[in-house]
């Protein structure tokens, strides 16, 4: 078996010795694949250099820096003083309850006594029942009537006892006249004792009625003095029951607008009741609170916080109404839950279509401290709170301020600034030292070779 396999390898081989065919094409195939890549790559370095020898040489354009159009403000060294917008609420500067004085039953109301209406000072809100308040006045009339009567009784004993006084001391003068003279007589004895004794009995008699005239006269001053005590009394009495029956009309202290009322004709009230609210519709104010700076700031002001003006601001819907006021009291504490100190200021009247209530809540503009030798600018023209840029000869230059105050969308500042400075007052991102901008009243038009900028920092445009 061996013998025959090998003589079939020895007839398959090619003469001479050499490879097979299929190993000598394996040898030939990756020298022509590197013949080719070699052949693609001289080609590609060819078109390379033919390229770049083709290329059109461009001569450099010269750098021209770019300018921004911006706004700018002058700077204008004023007294400044800013506004403040503050909130607060509005209420009635008077307002009262009205009680019932007396009790009884509602007899008369008032048409105009509804929540809301206006009512007159001195009109009659009310009226109770008056029968019994009338009944009391008559029965003290009555009484003071019969102490008048009484006095002028004792006024006419009074008159009666001192003439009987009278004449008891004259009777009483002349028994001891007559005594005297009996007594004389007796001593020459033209008289006896028994005489002289019945003159003596006779002058005591007489001293006995000025005695009692006497005593009478003072009883019947004593009653008159306790009848005048009675008749005091008995007037006080009188105007008790005439106020108590002027009570029953409740009246209107003062113009204003009912606020409350809990009454009906037929009903029943009671002494000390509150039946009616009302308050000045004339006499409004606003209450608004001051932060502890604002306060210090407006306080040490050389323009006092009191009685400084102010504008009162409603919103109706998308309407604006403005009230003029007065800043009339500072609060007298500090309101820790507010923070500040609270401060009231009356409301003058203003020919608004709306009227004013309490309970409003308003805008105040109210103005701050004065601030001498300021500069007032654009917000916009303020850099990082420290620091704007002015325009000098085409450039931007730096110069230090300190913020004092805002007012609205101005900015009052003091600082490095001179009196007509050109102060940059856009927004400018590429903003620093050196940097070119124009005005666009100066803005020329746009040249060959030069680059303008918008102001917002955008791309350059020619």
């Amino acid at each position: 078996m061996l013998d025959r396999a090998d003589t079939r390898a020895e007839l398959q081989a090619p003469p001479g010795g050499g490879m097979p065919p299929p190993a000598r094409r394996g040898y030939l195939r990756p020298l022509v694949q590197v013949a080719l890549m070699a052949l693609v790559l001289a080609g590609a370095y060819i078109a390379m250099e033919r390229l770049a020898a083709s290329k059109v040489e461009r001569t450099p354009r010269s750098f021209s820096p770019t300018v921004y159009t911006v706004e700018t403000a002058i700077a204008a060294r004023a007294d400044n003083r800013p506004e403040i917008r503050l909130y607060g609420q509005v209420g009635a500067g008077r307002t009262v309850d009205l009680r019932a004085a007396v009790g009884g039953d509602v007899v008369e109301i008032h048409p105009d006594l509804v929540a809301g209406r206006r009512v007159s000072e001195g009109a009659v809100l009310l009226r109770i029942d008056p029968f019994a308040y009338e009944g009391a006045l008559v029965e003290a009339r009555a009484n003071l009537a019969a102490i008048e009567g009484a006095l002028a009784e004792i006024d006419a004993r009074l008159a009666s006892e001192r003439e009987q006084l009278e004449a008891a001391s004259e009777q009483l003068q002349l028994a001891s006249a007559d005594l005297d003279r009996a007594l004389q007589l007796s001593q020459s004895g033209a008289l006896t004792g028994k005489e002289v004794d019945a003159r003596r009995l006779i002058l005591s008699q007489r001293q006995q009625a000025v005695s009692q005239s006497r005593n009478a006269l003072l009883i019947a001053e004593a009653q008159r003095t306790q009848q005048e005590a009675n008749a005091e009394r008995l007037a006080w009495k009188i105007r008790e029951a005439e106020r108590r029956l002027g009570d029953t009309a409740l009246i209107a202290p003062f113009d204003g607008v009912i606020s409350e009322e809990t009454v009906e004709t037929g009903r029943s009230v009671s002494a000390n009741e509150v039946v009616v609210s009302i308050y000045d519709d004339m006499a409004l104010e606003v209450r608004f609170t001051l932060t502890n700076a604002q306060y210090g700031r407006m306080a040490t002001d050389a323009d006092p916080l009191v009685g400084r003006q102010v504008e009162v601001i409603w919103r109706v819907g998308v309407t604006d109404y403005v009230w003029p006021a007065i800043i009339d009291r500072i609060g007298a504490r500090v309101t820790a839950e507010r923070g500040g100190v609270e401060v009231y200021a009356r409301i003058g009247p203003a020919d608004n279509p709306v009227q004013l209530r309490p309970g409003a809540f308003v805008a105040l503009s109210v103005p701050d401290r004065i601030w001498p030798g300021t500069f007032r600018l654009p917000e916009t023209a303020l850099r990082s709170s420290d620091h704007v840029f002015i325009v000098e000869d085409g450039e931007l230059r730096r110069r230090d301020v300190r913020l004092i105050a805002w007012d609205g969308e101005d900015a009052i500042l003091e600082g490095d600034l001179e009196e007509g400075d050109l102060v940059l007052a856009t927004r400018l991102t590429e903003a620093s030292e050196g940097v070119k901008v124009r005005e666009p009243s100066t803005a020329p038009a746009a040249p060959g070779n030069a680059t303008e900028a918008p102001a917002a920092g955008g791309e350059p445009a020619p």
